[in-house]
């Protein structure tokens, strides 16, 4: 059965939000009480159909084809099935997200994967502020799950995050980490100032030493790690195949928090 397909019909002239289309909301519909379905708009009221074409049958594998950076909410609060984006998403993608799994193809905008706790997002362009980060409204950012980001990361990634893994293969931006209450993010390339700000607990794995350290962080030296080497065969389990040998400099922190948590700078 092939994949329930939403194609744009053509760029929107307002902010959308399509938090209505996931799995759990739209296997037990038929096509014409999708197509009636309300998408949340900024200026003037819109349904599925007037904004795509509906193909397919299979609910439980969405794809979106066409969709640009106006396109908000994707996969938000999505319980279960997966969702394919072939184009860019808006704000808000897979918020509060408990299961499933979500892929972009382009990059997503701000507070991707905000206050997750379960599932995967994989992004293969860039993400925008917050990715990972506090949902507004919420007190905690992402509690668990996996965010993957092929590309850049704005400023403040995984603002106080509480468990779950990020991976950022391109650049971050100031603030990565910042009030981490627990949980990792593995830095594969550049980081902005101030990375690990306020961190409570949990690590930051960095594969190139950041430019600017904060001083309430304490050099402990280098050490070896056995969990970077079973980090790494479980990466290369799962298809993510990344070199982190065993051996980090590791400094202590954020000693003007909790300092419980750690930088790890790959050696």
């Amino acid at each position: 059965m092939s994949a329930l397909t939403f194609e744009l019909k053509g760029k929107p002239g307002q902010r959308l939000d399509m938090s209505p289309l996931t799995p759990a909301r739209l296997k037990d519909l038929k096509p014409k009480e999708i197509e009636a379905l309300a998408v949340g708009a900024t200026r003037v009221a819109l349904t599925v159909g007037d904004l795509f074409k509906v193909k397919g049958k299979d609910a439980s594998a969405l794809r979106f084809v066409g969709t640009d950076a106006r396109c908000d909410k994707i996969g938000a609060a999505l319980t279960e099935g997966e969702i394919v984006v072939e184009g860019d998403a808006g704000a808000y993608l897979g918020a509060a997200m408990k299961n499933g799994k979500i892929e972009v193809k382009g990059s997503a905008g701000d507070l991707a994967g905000a206050s997750m706790s379960g599932g995967n997002i994989a992004i293969d362009g860039d993400a925008g502020e917050r990715a990972g980060g506090v949902l507004v409204g919420d007190t905690l950012g992402m509690k668990g799950g996996l965010l993957t980001i092929g590309g850049n990361a704005g400023p403040l990634l995984g603002e106080r995050m509480r468990g779950g893994f990020v991976i950022v293969g391109g650049n971050a931006g100031d603030y990565a980490g910042g009030r981490m209450i627990a949980g990792t993010i593995l830095l594969k390339r550049k980081v902005g100032r101030f990375a690990g700000y306020g961190l409570r607990r949990g690590s930051l794995i960095f594969m190139e030493e950041p430019k600017e350290l904060l001083p309430t962080f304490g050099d402990c030296g280098v050490l070896e790690f056995n969990y970077l080497r079973l980090l790494e065969h479980w990466l290369r389990e799962t298809g993510r195949p990344i070199a982190l040998g065993g051996r980090a400099r590791r400094l202590m922190g954020d000693m003007a928090a909790l300092g419980k948590g750690e930088m790890l700078i790959l050696a």
